[in-house]
C-alpha cells in the first residue's frame, strides 16, 4: 500500500515538474498574440493581414520587424479600448522578449 502510494506522489510530482518546466514566457506571449487577433477580428482584411503579419513576426522571434510592425498598426487609425490594451500589452511583452534576447547574446560574448 505504501509502496503505491509513494509511486502515485512520485508520479504526480514527474508530472508537475515536467508542466512546470513548460516556457511560461511563450504561454503568456502566446495569449498576448491570440488577444491581439481576437481583437481585431472584426477589422478590414488590410488589418487583420498586419496582425497576423505581427504574430508571424512574433513567432519566430523576430521582436524587432514584429514591434515595428505593431508601432505601423498602433498609428494608423482610432482603435477601440481592447485593441488598443492588447496592442500595448504584446509590445511590451516583445520589448521584454527582444531585451532578453540581447542579454543572452551579451553574455554568451563574454563567455568566449
Amino acid at each position: 500500500m505504501i509502496k503505491k502510494l509513494n509511486k502515485y506522489l512520485i508520479s504526480i510530482f514527474c508530472v508537475l515538474s515536467l508542466n512546470a518546466c513548460d516556457s511560461n514566457s511563450e504561454k503568456t506571449q502566446k495569449s498576448l498574440e491570440d488577444r491581439l487577433v481576437d481583437s481585431f477580428t472584426q477589422s478590414e482584411q488590410a488589418v487583420r493581414d498586419q496582425v497576423e503579419a505581427i504574430v508571424s513576426a512574433s513567432n519566430d522571434k523576430n521582436y524587432k520587424l514584429a514591434m515595428n510592425k505593431l508601432g505601423i498598426l498602433a498609428s494608423s487609425k482610432i482603435h477601440s479600448g481592447e485593441q488598443s490594451q492588447a496592442i500595448r500589452f504584446l509590445m511590451t511583452q516583445l520589448r521584454y522578449s527582444l531585451e532578453d534576447e540581447d542579454l543572452l547574446k551579451k553574455t554568451e560574448q563574454g563567455e568566449n
